[in-house]
């Protein structure tokens, strides 16, 4: 196959395009891409003509570029307009070719390292990045999801954060953005909108105890039905337990030192441990660290009772944690007993956020593997990139 021809090929070039030559200068491929005479576009003849260059793929280890007149055509409407050339994206400075393996590279390594493989400014890489995530998601059918997990990660030290809502029965991401306020919700109903879905169709929510998340979901997603993810229910008794232990380690001395012991659950304690543990339990069973601990252990059966003795056994356990007379455990009762069919909806939907608590946990590993990122947009885009499940781009 002659140069020209297979070059061609490779940008997927058709009448009338053509390849009219090809130069090595400079350590640089260069390829001149041109129109035949008296072609039309769109049915409509030429108006004038812009020079524009696209990085491709290098030649072997040369850099390669694509020079064109692109032709710009007046509609009927008098408007003049530019056409868009089959081998790369309007207003991309790259090849389809070369942003489809820009793209793979990306989804394997940080944008960084992959900037440098491909001997460009990480800059742009992300404005390849970009541009790719908004023409796939634009493609991308969503269905009718009706159970969404919603939960925030850091999008950097400090206290930027974006909130990820995800389609719990498909397990990818939806839709991410900036903030953990409560107008993220409405621009998640937005968003659902745009994709000609009726905010309607989503009967579940499961999220943390977050008062913006909770008022978000009620004023945009009325008839929705909230389930309090029980993993932060969990984390908020825990808590109560190391924050009466660290009051009575001030007076008693065996408490030092055993913040873990109470705080893992009993299967994940080693040998030696349990033995701490059953020591620490035993020296003064009447402690509030012990009283604590017992009702932390019996909140987490809760889980596990069949759901028509849910209600009975939740406001059993509230009782009993406002009879502790310990002060820490008691603001929980009162802050559960006021969530009371939030928590409960969980024994009929039996959803989580602890698929969020996944994705978020691989896209902050990702993070701190590029050493965190410059801009927002940039972690929300790595978000769809990873777990939005977006087809895979096409090259020609």
């Amino acid at each position: 196959m002659e140069p020209v021809k297979l070059f061609e090929r490779g940008l997927g070039l058709v009448t009338p395009w053509k390849i009219m030559d090809i130069e090595f200068k400079e350590d640089e491929v260069h390829i001149q891409v041109d129109f035949d005479r008296g072609a039309r576009f769109d049915g409509l003849a030429v108006h004038d003509t812009v020079k524009r260059s696209w990085r491709h793929l290098n030649f072997f280890r040369y850099p390669c570029f694509v020079h064109a007149r692109v032709p710009r055509v007046k509609g009927q409407d008098g408007k003049v307009r530019t056409i868009q050339v089959p081998w790369a994206r309007h207003g991309s400075g790259f090849t389809l070719e070369f942003e489809a393996i820009a793209v793979a590279l990306m989804c394997q390594m940080p944008v960084r390292a992959a900037a440098r493989e491909l001997g460009e400014h990480d800059t742009r890489l992300w404005r390849i990045l970009q541009g790719y995530v908004q023409q796939a998601r634009e493609a991308t059918d969503i269905g009718k999801p009706s159970r969404i997990g919603v939960d925030e990660t850091s999008a950097r030290r400090g206290h930027d954060y974006i909130t990820v809502f995800v389609d719990l029965d498909a397990r990818r991401v939806l839709f991410a953005c900036e903030g953990r306020s409560g107008s993220t919700v409405g621009k998640f109903k937005k968003f659902l909108r745009s994709k000609g879905v009726k905010p309607g169709s989503v009967r579940e929510f499961a999220c943390d105890m977050s008062p913006a998340f909770l008022s978000g979901i009620r004023r945009h997603f009325p008839k929705a039905r909230i389930t309090l993810d029980k993993f932060h229910l969990v984390a908020l008794v825990s808590r109560a337990v190391d924050q009466t232990r660290r009051t009575e380690s001030r007076v008693c001395k065996s408490l030092k030192r055993t913040r873990w012991l109470w705080l893992k659950n009993p299967s994940k304690l080693s040998a030696a441990q349990k033995i701490r543990l059953d020591t620490a339990l035993q020296a003064d069973p009447f402690t509030q660290t012990a009283k604590c601990y017992s009702l932390k252990l019996e909140f987490q059966e809760l889980f596990g009772v069949p759901k028509e003795m849910a209600r009975q056994e939740f406001y059993r356990w509230i009782a009993k944690a406002l009879e502790s007379n310990v002060g820490a455990m008691q603001e929980v009762a009162v802050t559960l007993f006021n969530a009371a069919q939030n928590i409960l909806n969980w024994f009929e939907t039996r959803i989580s956020t602890g698929l969020l608590e996944g994705l978020n946990s691989v896209l902050q590993a990702v993070k701190r593997r590029a050493r965190g990122y410059r801009k927002t947009e940039n972690l929300i885009a790595m978000s769809y990139l990873i777990h939005g499940k977006l087809s895979k781009p096409n090259p020609l």
